[in-house]
């Protein structure tokens, strides 16, 4: 098999994994400097897609407990309500109301939680 036949029977669009296999494969047949550059630029995306991989996840975990942490504060501020107005006989909803606005001041971090990235 020669280089020519190599490239030609690459895909159009590749996973990463296939690329990576790829450039591995190609390396040892280009010259020295390109061969190692290629194989450099292989282990580059698969450390960064790894990293990449790690980071979305986490992000998707702390979109997670965001949420979950949102609905506790308006949960605490809607029992401190009903606290307050069984003591003063009095309706109302200033700590939810308070709540929502200091939740509404803080930077929304809105994540699709079924969105998958593919590398």
């Amino acid at each position: 098999m020669t280089n020519t036949q190599n490239v030609t029977g690459l895909q159009p669009r590749m996973t990463r994994e296939q690329l990576i296999d790829a450039a591995r494969k190609a390396a040892p047949l280009l010259p020295a400097a390109y061969g190692w550059m290629v194989n450099e630029l292989a282990n580059r995306l698969d450390y960064t897609s790894v990293a990449l991989c790690e980071a979305m996840a986490q992000r998707k975990e702390l979109a997670e407990q965001n949420a979950i942490l949102r609905e506790d504060v308006a949960s605490w501020a809607k029992e401190c309500d009903r606290i307050e107005e069984r003591h003063t006989k009095t309706p109302t909803n200033m700590h939810l109301l308070e709540a929502q606005r200091e939740l509404r001041e803080l930077t929304t971090v809105v994540i699709p939680l079924n969105n998958e990235v593919a590398l």
